[in-house]
Formats: C-alpha cells, structure tokens, sequence
C-alpha cells in the first residue's frame, strides 16, 4: 500500500492507497518534532506492516529531517519527499520555482486525476490559495491572501476591544452584534473575493476551465458559488498518488 503524507503547518494528514482507493485517513496536529510514536498514532497499528512505498508534502522544513528519521526506523526504507524538481508531468513556469510549495504542486497534480486542464484550484484552509494550470500542463501562477481562522486571528489581536471569536456561517449578511458583523463581513467578503477571482482567471485560462475547492474550509462556500465544478477534500493525496506513479504524467 502506498502511504501519502500532507505535512502543514497546522497539521499532518494522512491517506493510505489500496490500489486507487482511499482505505484510512487521519489527521494530527503538527509537532515541533516527529517521532516513532507520532508516526503510529497518525497511521495506526492496524496498517503499519503493509505500507510499501511512501510520499511527502512537506511545507515545515525543520520537521523534515525527524519525519525522515521516524519513517527509516519505523518501515524500514525511505520517504520520497516531493519539490519543484520533482518529475510530475506538470511544467512550473513562474519566476522562482523553488519557492512554490510542496502542497501546491500535489493539489494541481491531483486536478489532473479529476479533469484535464486548464485548471483553477483553490485551496481553503489557514490560508487560501488559487493554483492555475493552463491547457498545456504548464503551472502559470496563482496568489496567496489569509483563509477565515486567520483573519479572525488577525482581528482580534490588532483590535484592543475584540476577543478571538469561533467561526460559523452567519444567517444574514446583516451583522446585530460585534461578533455578528465579524463573521458576516470575513464571511461574504470571501464569497465575493472568491467569485472574483475566479472570474479573473478564466479570463487568462479561457471559460472552460475546471474549478477546483479542496481544503478544510472549502465546503463553507460551495453552496453559496456557483461556479466551483467540484469539491474534493483529498485532492492532495490523489495528487501525491499520481506523482509516486512512474514519477511523471503522460500527457
């Protein structure tokens, strides 16, 4: 079975492949550092002896090295950790592709296993990232601007009278309270920035690209955006699959 591991910020996830099938996932919050018993606990014992081949997405650099250690002693062989070097039969073309994030890479290769491109992927989570992949398997660019929890986080501690508010979808665009007016204003600011930018690209990508919401917080906005053609929460897993297949797509 092949093991795909999505290291973040926040937290590592987990999704075991039988095949093309999804068999367990699971989900930790991020340590400061991995160790064996970490490993067991996001896998699970029941697992452990029949994992075969395992691959990385790692944006927390100074966990690497542990998380490599962790797996060498636990399975018994080595981890593929994937970059912008790493064959996916995606072309990166943007200024500097070093800097693009592991994550990133996996999300827009996963499109591929959903549609063909062009492709608009937004990803939702601590942050919210927009991922384009043109008609010729070439990553061209995206952006990068805070996700929900973060902009409540940022609002409360630059704004002496606000505490931390916990995020629900609000009822009404019409906020009655303090926390009322928080959510309704991050909240359908977002719906509106989101349609935007989707727009925004399909004017670079043309009209038929497919748009794509994965990420813990996708699913507040898909009932109120038309125009996201799928959500898909394992998105990043599939695409960690795909590369680990014959290291590359065929086109």
């Amino acid at each position: 079975m092949l093991l795909t591991i999505d290291t973040g910020n926040t937290c590592v996830g987990t999704a075991l492949f039988s095949g093309d099938r999804i068999v367990f996932k699971n989900k930790l919050i991020t340590p400061d550092r991995i160790t064996v018993r970490f490993l067991k606990n996001l896998v699970g014992e029941a697992h452990l002896d029949k994992i075969s081949s395992i691959i990385i997405s790692s944006v927390v650099p100074y966990i690497d090295q542990s998380l490599s250690t962790a797996i060498e002693s636990l399975f018994g062989k080595k981890a593929m950790f994937i970059d912008h070097r790493t064959r996916t039969g995606i072309t990166i073309k943007v200024d500097t592709p070093q800097e693009l994030g592991a994550d990133r890479i996996a999300d827009s290769v996963g499109g591929i296993h959903f549609s063909k491109p062009p492709l608009i992927i937004i990803d939702s989570g601590t942050a919210t990232t927009f991922d384009i992949v043109n008609g010729n398997y070439e990553y061209i660019g995206g952006c990068i601007f805070p996700g929900i929890e973060l902009s409540i986080r940022s609002l409360a501690s630059n704004t002496a009278k606000l505490n931390r508010i916990a995020f629900t979808i609000p009822d009404s665009i019409l906020g009655t309270s303090t926390e009322g007016n928080i959510r309704a204003g991050i909240y359908y600011s977002g719906i509106g920035g989101l349609e935007f930018m989707i727009n925004e690209y399909k004017k670079i990508t043309g009209p038929g690209a497919t748009v794509i919401a994965t990420g813990g917080v996708s699913f507040y906005f898909l009932n109120k955006i038309k125009n996201i053609d799928l959500y898909e929460p394992n998105l990043i897993y599939y695409g960690l699959k795909l590369i680990h297949e014959n290291q590359g797509l065929k086109k």
